[in-house]
């Protein structure tokens, strides 16, 4: 049977460190989800789980179909897009979608996206975030009340994507969700992030080094971005 994965046309993960991305990794001689969750003491921990062979089986179908070695990194944005880059300039493939909750069990604690501190209670905006950090970037403009990613659409060339140009969005309402950004992230702008729970978290500059707090939840009739749909013509590979 013939696979086809088409190239991803939103938001792309391109530079972000090694714990805001989950991994495919070989564990005692099974692929399993990997997490590198780093604490509030700087110790760097590596979970893992193997509750979840499907979404190990199609985020491997991506890279095998297309010529390389399984596991490796992907990224799961806010609609449960899987989102697999492949190749040293990293194209990036839509590889289906997964909604079960990815959950991680190390030292007793559960870790995972959700909007709760590590004793499972509910985060106000404003608190440290303890979550995990993979999640989708996106830009808080400085001085401006819009936020925005830029997309690849054809080789070397990329389009900035702003919020207030959105289908169904406008100036008002990017204005508004900005806001919500900037009561936590700051008027200097900057880098937030929305994972697969849609809880938005934001890395902020501290004398003592980054510090994350969280924002809030994306609902479902928040201002937003539309779902991303590959266009016709953008498989990127066919493989048996």
């Amino acid at each position: 049977m013939t696979k086809t994965f088409p190239v991803y046309p939103g938001n792309c993960p391109k530079v972000v460190s090694k714990d805001a991305k989950y991994v495919i990794r070989s564990r005692g001689g099974k692929s399993v989800v990997s997490l590198l969750y780093v604490t509030a003491d700087g110790d760097r921990l590596l979970a893992t789980t193997s509750e979840h062979p499907d979404l190990v089986e199609i985020v491997n179908a991506v890279k095998t179909t297309m010529g390389t070695a399984p596991n490796g990194p992907f990224y799961l944005n806010e609609y449960g897009q899987v989102i697999v880059p492949v190749g040293p300039g990293a194209t990036y493939y839509l590889a289906g979608e997964y909604d079960l909750p990815l959950r991680f069990l190390f030292e007793g604690r559960v870790l995972s996206g959700e909007g709760l501190d590590l004793d499972g209670k509910p985060l106000e905006p404003g608190s440290i975030w303890v979550g995990p950090h993979p999640g989708i970037p996106y830009i808080l403009m400085a001085g401006k009340d819009d936020v925005y990613y830029d997309a690849a659409v054809r080789p070397d060339v990329t389009r900035r994507m702003k919020l207030s140009s959105a289908d169904g969005v406008g100036p008002d309402a990017a204005a508004a969700f900005a806001e919500r950004i900037k009561r936590v992230k700051g008027w200097t702008g900057g880098r937030f992030y929305i994972n697969e729970w849609r809880e938005i978290f934001a890395p902020i500059n501290k004398a003592t080094g980054l510090e994350y707090r969280y924002i809030g939840h994306l609902e479902l009739d928040d201002p937003w971005f539309p779902k991303p749909t590959p266009a016709l013509g953008t498989v990127g590979h066919e493989g048996q």
